[in-house]
């Protein structure tokens, strides 16, 4: 593999004159969306690393692209006037935005030269096996998928600091919580989770964009929202630490039990009595295969059996499947205060706020007394879920 570094023009050149083939008969099409193209424009005027090209020389010299296609394609385009600067990419610069929709050929001078001689890394393979080009294109697209909270890691700032504080306590012990931090699992929920204290509310939903959004400001999450995650984050692990077995939990249902017991941290309840009722909830949900008279002999509340049975299926169902949108977020939080509800009693009273407890009640209540409705319309029946949803 021979390196070189030649600037865009060089590059250009070759391309224009056909010493740089872009589509040999191995590539795929030019696939990248005029958005993708117009990032990788927007990196170069930044004068940002662009990754390396990957070039086949063959018999008679001529080059064939690799590795790096779309890159080239997208440089050719704009260079030939097809593309336009975008000018409002993150982060926001004011120079890149006075260039906002000009073609190549409206650039200022300066930035014009600057585009040119801009370099990029080419490796040439010259010497090879008849295999090892198709090997080494093998090896290069096998693609690696970076997790939503990977990418976001790259976002130098306070919230990133702040994520990754909330984050060491809980690797303190990955056991309590029945799955490790691979591919940053915690710091997905953390995220999650601050930026729902600070919003107030679960009935707004936080995907990744958002979350992404927020690690780019730079203002950090305040001091008071930031003390109720560390508090709420160590009143979890210390109830999930005494509860017998051990708690095995996803980043859905994790994001639950966070927001539940926030609530008691707000209230000063113990971590005892969040351990007990933890312990007593997911024992329960564990059994996945119970029998009618497991349901029976297991039953902690004084709902049916039947009832608790199909509760339990709901709370697993929105924890595994669609569990990003708002609706399954508020009917695994109801869910788990229903049976809290049932179990406690008057330990609810003061945990949140009025509406929410005449809400909590009436859905008892009905479930209670319920015939052959079907649960799931029973709890969107007596669910307002911007009620719900207030965390406040």
């Amino acid at each position: 593999m021979l390196p070189s570094d030649p600037d865009i023009q060089t590059i250009y050149a070759r391309i224009r004159t056909g010493d740089l083939d872009l589509q040999p008969n191995f590539q795929r099409g030019e696939v990248w969306t005029t958005a993708k193209k117009r990032k990788l424009i927007d990196s170069i005027l930044r004068e940002w690393h662009v990754p390396p090209i990957h070039v086949v020389v063959g018999p008679h010299g001529k080059q064939e692209v690799l590795d790096g296609q779309q890159r080239l394609a997208a440089i050719r385009d704009f260079i030939e006037g097809n593309l336009t600067v975008d000018g409002e990419a993150e982060p926001y610069d004011n120079a890149i935005s006075s260039l906002a929709d000009l073609h190549y050929g409206d650039l200022p001078s300066e930035v014009k030269r600057r585009f040119d001689q801009f370099t990029i890394r080419v490796f040439r393979l010259t010497d090879y096996e008849p295999g090892e080009p198709g090997e080494l294109f093998f090896r290069l697209n096998q693609m690696t998928y970076l997790t939503a909270a990977e990418q976001r890691n790259a976002f130098f700032g306070p919230v990133r600091e702040q994520v990754r504080t909330l984050v060491e306590m809980m690797e303190s012990s990955p056991s309590t919580i029945g799955f490790s931090n691979r591919r940053m699992a915690y710091d997905d929920v953390i995220a999650k989770f601050l930026c729902t204290l600070e919003s107030g509310t679960l009935s707004v939903k936080l995907g990744a964009a958002e979350i992404s959004s927020r690690f780019r400001s730079s203002s950090p999450f305040s001091s008071s929202d930031l003390d109720l995650a560390r508090h709420s984050i160590q009143l979890f692990m210390d109830a999930a630490f005494q509860a017998p077995p051990r708690t095995r939990l996803n980043k859905a249902t994790l994001f639950t039990w966070l927001m539940f017991a926030m609530h008691f941290e707000r209230a000063n309840r113990s971590s005892a009595k969040l351990a007990r009722f933890l312990a007593v909830f997911e024992q329960h949900r564990a059994n996945e295969s119970p029998t009618v008279a497991d349901f029976r002999r297991s039953q902690i509340t004084k709902l049916s059996w039947r009832t608790e049975a199909s509760l339990l299926r709901i709370f697993s169902d929105r924890s595994s499947s669609r569990v990003s949108d708002v609706s399954s977020v508020i009917l695994r939080d109801l869910i788990l205060w229903i049976f809290f509800a049932e179990v406690a009693g008057n330990e609810i009273n003061g945990l949140f706020g009025n509406k929410k407890n005449k809400m909590l009640t009436s859905v008892c209540a009905e479930l209670r007394d319920r015939t052959q409705e079907p649960i799931q319309e029973t709890l969107d029946r007596f669910t307002d879920i911007a009620v719900w949803g207030s965390i406040l």
